[in-house]
C-alpha cells in the first residue's frame, strides 16, 4: 500500500489463458481491467514490489540510480522463468518487461526485507534474491539448497531475518 494511501490502486490476477491481468480497486471503477500482459506459459505467483530503479531496470547489477521507487509486478511462471515489468503507478499500465531463467521448477514468488526495504524471493530449483542496495537494484542467487517455503521476521538481534525450510530442515 503506497505511502498516504488506505489501500492499494491495483491487485494483479494471473489467469491458466496465460495472461496476468491488473484490476482497478479504486471505487469508482472497482475491479475494471486495466492492464493485461500475455504470457508464454501460465503464472505460478505474483508480487508487487516498490523498489529503486536501476539505469533500465536490468536484472544485471549497476547502472544509473534512482532517489524514487518504482512499483514492479514480477511474475513467476510455470517454466522456471521470473518476468519482472514496470507499473505505471497512476494508469496501471505495464511496461519494460525483462526476463531471467531462475531455474527448471516453476517458480513461487515471496516478499520480504533486505537492508530495511522491500525484497523478492523467488524460488525455483535454485532461490534467489531481488532487492536494493545503495539504490540499485540486485538479483542474486542464494548458495543453499532450494528452499520449498520462506517467512521473513524481525527481532532485536536480526532485524531482515528470514527463515525457510530446506530438504525438511529450518534454515
Amino acid at each position: 500500500v503506497p505511502a498516504g494511501r488506505q489501500r492499494s490502486r491495483f491487485l494483479a490476477v494471473g489467469f491458466y489463458d496465460k495472461t496476468v491481468r491488473i484490476l482497478s480497486l479504486e471505487s469508482d471503477s472497482l475491479l475494471a481491467v486495466v492492464a493485461r500482459q500475455a504470457l508464454t506459459v501460465e503464472p505460478t505467483s505474483l508480487a508487487f514490489a516498490d523498489m529503486h530503479a536501476t539505469g533500465q531496470h536490468h536484472f544485471a547489477d549497476g547502472g544509473a540510480t534512482a532517489a524514487a521507487t518504482t512499483l514492479f509486478l514480477n511474475i513467476g511462471l510455470h517454466s522456471g522463468v521470473l518476468q519482472r515489468s514496470v507499473v505505471d503507478s497512476v494508469t496501471g499500465e505495464l511496461s519494460d518487461t525483462q526476463t531471467r531463467f531462475l531455474g527448471t521448477r516453476p517458480v513461487r514468488l515471496i516478499r520480504v526485507q533486505a537492508h530495511g526495504s522491500n525484497a523478492v524471493l523467488a524460488l525455483s530449483s535454485r532461490s534467489w534474491l531481488m532487492y536494493n542496495y545503495q539504490s540499485q537494484f540486485k538479483t542474486m542467487p542464494l548458495s543453499t539448497d532450494p528452499f520449498e517455503g520462506v517467512s521473513n521476521f524481525s527481532s532485536e538481534y536480526c532485524p531482515d531475518g528470514i527463515v525457510a525450510v530446506s530438504s525438511n530442515l529450518l534454515r
